[in-house]
């Protein structure tokens, strides 16, 4: 069995790390004045970055049914028997019952995986099903590694400022109150499906230095660590938190890349995350990187 593996745009892979992998990109919609534009075709993390800093009213919303009915499709042309198709949780977006919609009208098996998690901690599970495909996995197989890969995956983030995801709904409003009312720097984690507030530190700089050592904490417990630090505006606080990361840990390498343009409406400027992924022997995926 040929199995392809279709992604959405929320997991902030690298173009060019998808295309090596052989992974199919649906990318999700960012909204500005109420004209919708795909990520990564009409609109991309710059551009959203521009908008945010002035004051525009942006918003997102979940792919459209045509866009993944057209993966599935060029999935079945391209010769695949059966599709994996790997969403961000659906406690924050509608994106995966989209893709069951379109999997139940597909002419081929389709297995819809939520991660319940976001950005590359999801990337890393498709990255590793794709890896899975690869090797000549099942379509059951190769929706399992999704599935495990994900479950045991950490993402951990800090932002300048919890109003972004407060006005989208990801946050409860006593949390952005703390932090408005505070003046403190979050640390936050996707636990469950949902964004957890983990820390709570007085600057920018002792969020980012939290920020990496829980996830340094993380790559200690896996067997195999794939890492991925990502931002938002901010490329040098990527870099150093992956050299730090690296540093740290002899043979990690560590991939950079930027948040999703739909990421960074709900997480705003200033945004650092951090990805950890444990491949594990079971799963035998190969370094995200590679």
């Amino acid at each position: 069995m040929t199995v392809a593996v279709v992604v959405d745009s929320a997991a902030s892979i690298p173009t060019d790390l998808a295309s090596a992998r052989g992974l199919t990109v649906v990318p999700l919609q960012v909204v500005v004045d109420d004209s919708a534009r795909a990520e990564g075709v009409g609109i991309d993390a710059d551009q959203v970055l521009a908008h945010l800093v002035a004051g525009d009213h942006i918003t997102t919303s979940q792919p459209t049914p045509a866009a993944f009915d057209a993966a599935l499709a060029a999935a079945a042309v391209g010769g695949a028997t059966g599709v994996v198709v790997v969403t961000l949780s659906g406690t924050l977006s509608g994106t995966a019952d989209v893709a069951r919609a379109a999997a139940a009208r597909a002419d081929l098996p389709v297995e819809v995986v939520d991660t319940r998690t976001v950005a590359m901690a999801e990337g890393l599970a498709a990255l590793a099903a794709a890896d899975a495909a690869a090797s000549g996995a099942s379509l059951e197989e190769v929706a399992r590694v999704a599935r495990e890969t994900a479950a045991g995956a950490r993402c951990f983030f800090t932002v300048d400022g919890l109003d972004h995801l407060r006005r989208g709904g990801r946050i409860g409003p006593a949390v952005a109150t703390v932090g408005r009312v505070l003046g403190i720097r979050p640390v936050l984690e996707m636990v469950e499906g949902e964004v957890r507030l983990v820390a709570r530190v007085r600057s920018t700089v002792r969020a980012r230095a939290a920020l990496v050592e829980m996830a340094e904490a993380a790559v200690r417990e896996c067997v195999s660590p794939a890492v991925a630090a990502m931002g938002v505006g901010d490329d040098a606080a990527v870099e150093e938190a992956a050299t730090a990361l690296e540093e740290r840990t002899p043979g990690l390498s560590v991939v950079r890349t930027g948040v999703s343009a739909v990421l960074a409406v709900h997480t705003g400027p200033g945004t650092l995350a951090v990805a950890v992924a444990d491949l594990g022997a079971d799963v035998g995926a190969a370094a995200p990187g590679a």
